[in-house]
């Protein structure tokens, strides 16, 4: 079974609110972005790795085709923009300006004709079988955004959200973030990254959520965001934050990234400085989005440069959320990568009995010995895996916040550590109440993440979370949200 770790959320006051571009320019981000780019173009080959076999029979004939052509204009458009690349300083420096010009913009219009026949409407909706569909008609106040990633044509897009629809047995609106390219789309990145540059889906997906969330019938909307998608969601979540009520943006109820390129994700409480979980008791220092969860593999090239950065080396910008890490994993496309080994359909490599799946036989496999649409998850599955809980990243922010808190004073910082000494507990089940009821916590939430939220003598505990850390132990399952739905299913809000 592969090893899963799992990276607590954070919640802290001064990453509750920390924001990169405050603390850096945006050259030097673009330059230290570049960097951290670079550093992880060695994982680049195993992008597509591994290799998944796919059942032919599974697709209709001219979506194959289509596959297939997108296939070879991206590998078109990459050697393309490798030879621009590789000419582009000789020529700057050897033609006169009006003619270096002239070159670029005639490069820029032959990629965007061999890339146009990957594209298509920006906004698409998922096409979906009968009993996907019944599936959908019993969460009419549910709507589903999901925005791809880079390298992904029309065709990819519509894969991906029938995909969703599959599993999870809802309708899916995708928002089509085109792509001109690897080397392009990888340049997309940086800009959005560190000068906020506002692309034409970050435009169209902040309209589209926007109008869903002031939608008066809609009471939920679920936001998914693959790759650069990651990207996209997160400056949408930022304009909508500064436009919205809280109210409004409360709708949001959930984000799901995989394999994000994000290089931030706010998400502040509604009220306070301390962030506590949606299933809190105390309402008022809830987030504004209740749950965010990111997915990733260690070795792909992409979440090493986006949320896996972020999360371990910068440590005074917020990234909201718990993530996932699939240690020793690699590759990076949506399906095969990511939504084959979390949630694989019956049939995929995967032998289901059919006497559990159902009167409907093989398409409609079980979970758990109960029959959940077309999706299959076993007991050695991701969702079966006991996470390793990352108490590192979680200890070098808390580092990071009392040095913030004491304006640098050693002295002052390690008071605050032991202000409140073994509130700080790295144990177990009767240790770590132990230790919370000997300082006279009273404990008001215990989250599924295993962390104790309470107060001090009667005082709201808005300063000093005790962080007990109770999540060894606990499946991907026992702390993820997102497989709750699968099959048409609803968790409990």
């Amino acid at each position: 079974m592969t090893p899963i770790k799992f990276i607590p959320p954070q919640t802290g006051p001064i990453t509750s609110y920390s924001v990169r571009a405050l603390q850096t320019g945006p050259l030097w981000l673009l330059i230290k972005d570049a960097g951290v780019l670079m550093t992880a173009l060695p994982y680049l080959p195993m992008l597509f790795l591994p290799i998944q076999k796919k059942n032919a029979n599974n697709q209709p004939k001219s979506l194959r085709l289509l596959s297939m052509r997108d296939i070879a204009i991206q590998a078109l458009l990459l050697l393309i923009e490798l030879i621009l690349l590789i000419l582009f300083l000789p020529a700057l420096v050897s033609f006169p300006g009006i003619l270096f010009i002239g070159v670029a913009t005639l490069s820029l219009l032959i990629i965007k004709l061999i890339a146009w026949p990957t594209q298509g409407p920006r906004i698409v909706e998922s096409t979906m079988d009968q009993e996907t569909l019944r599936l959908s008609q019993q969460h009419p106040f549910e709507r589903w955004i999901f925005i791809n990633g880079i390298c992904t044509g029309s065709t990819g897009l519509q894969q991906n959200i029938d995909r969703l629809s599959l599993l999870f047995g809802r309708k899916v609106t995708g928002i089509h973030n085109e792509s001109y390219g690897f080397i392009s789309d990888l340049l997309e990145c940086l800009l959005q990254r560190c000068l906020s540059y506002n692309t034409t889906d970050v435009r169209i997906a902040c309209e589209v959520v926007r109008d869903r969330l002031v939608d008066p019938e809609v009471k939920k909307v679920v936001l998914i965001g693959y790759s650069q998608g990651g990207i996209v969601a997160s400056m949408v979540v930022d304009y909508l934050l500064a436009e919205l009520s809280a109210e409004m943006m409360g709708k949001l109820k959930e984000i799901y990234t995989f394999g994000s390129a994000a290089s931030h994700f706010h998400n502040p409480p509604r009220h306070g400085t301390t962030l506590l979980p949606c299933s809190s008791t105390t309402t008022e220092s809830s987030p504004c989005i209740p749950h965010i969860e990111h997915y990733a593999n260690e070795y792909d090239m992409v979440p090493r440069w986006g949320v896996l950065y972020a999360t371990n080396s910068l440590l005074t910008n917020r990234y909201a959320g718990e993530v996932f890490v699939r240690m020793g994993a690699s590759g990076h496309m949506f399906v095969d990568h990511y939504l084959d080994p979390i949630f694989p359909l019956a049939g995929h490599g995967k032998e289901v009995d059919k006497a559990k799946a159902g009167k409907k036989g093989i398409g409609r496999a079980t979970v758990n010995g109960d029959v959940h649409g077309h999706r299959v998850e076993e007991a050695d599955s991701y969702l079966g895996a006991i996470v390793n809980v990352d108490t590192d990243v979680e200890e070098k922010q808390k580092g990071v916040e009392r040095k913030s808190l004491t304006n640098g004073d050693s002295k002052k910082a390690a008071a605050e550590a032991n202000k409140y000494p073994g509130l700080t507990v790295n144990g177990k089940g009767k240790k770590a109440a132990a230790e919370v009821n000997s300082h006279s916590v009273s404990a008001v939430n215990q989250n599924e993440v295993g962390r104790v939220y309470g107060t001090i003598n009667g005082i709201p505990n808005d300063e000093h979370v005790v962080d007990v850390v109770l999540g060894r132990g606990k499946t991907v399952k026992e702390l993820s949200r997102l497989w709750k739905y699968l099959g048409g299913a609803a968790p409990e809000d």
